[in-house]
């Protein structure tokens, strides 16, 4: 007899944060693999989709440049941060 396997498409959270230019700029280059955040309202869990979205504070009452990058969550701790805070590894994808 055969069997019946069923796979079932699982969406991983996506979260969209905001990116200062200067840390933004590093994630592009390649040099910034990581962030550190608030986790008492997102969960963050390894798989996890983040949209990193630029956002210019210098501009009058801040403003998102419409730049993004997309990276997965690889890896998330939060050992010695502030209660509530984690860091997060990730990778870019495209």
């Amino acid at each position: 007899m055969g069997s019946i396997l069923t796979v079932i498409n699982v969406e991983k959270p996506t979260h969209k944060l905001k990116t200062l230019p200067v840390y933004f700029n590093a994630v592009e280059k390649g040099i910034k693999k990581f962030e550190i955040r608030n986790n008492n309202d997102r969960d963050f869990q390894c798989g996890d989709i983040v949209i990193l979205c630029e956002f210019d504070k210098n501009k009058l009452l801040g403003q998102y440049t419409g730049r993004e990058i997309s990276v997965q969550i690889t890896y998330v701790t939060n050992y010695e941060q502030q209660q509530g805070f984690v860091v997060f590894g990730f990778v870019v994808i495209e």
